[in-house]
């Protein structure tokens, strides 16, 4: 009984490492790295005055200025 007790509570344990593998501080790190490319890929973007003005604001929020 013991044994069985402690495999299941092992296995319980595993399943939570697993669930929370990937960290609040790498998701994080993932946004801010996208957030930078897509920035960088909007600046290639051509428009009329309004859609550069956007797109301007829009750079601006991602790269947190």
């Amino acid at each position: 009984m013991p044994s069985a007790v402690i495999t299941q509570l092992t296995s319980q344990v595993q399943a939570l490492a697993d669930k929370y593998a990937v960290t609040y501080s790498q998701v994080a790190s993932d946004i801010k790295t996208t957030e930078q490319q897509l920035a960088a890929m909007m600046s290639e973007l051509t428009g009329n005055e309004f859609d550069r003005q956007g797109l301007a604001e829009l750079t601006s929020l991602l790269k947190g200025e």
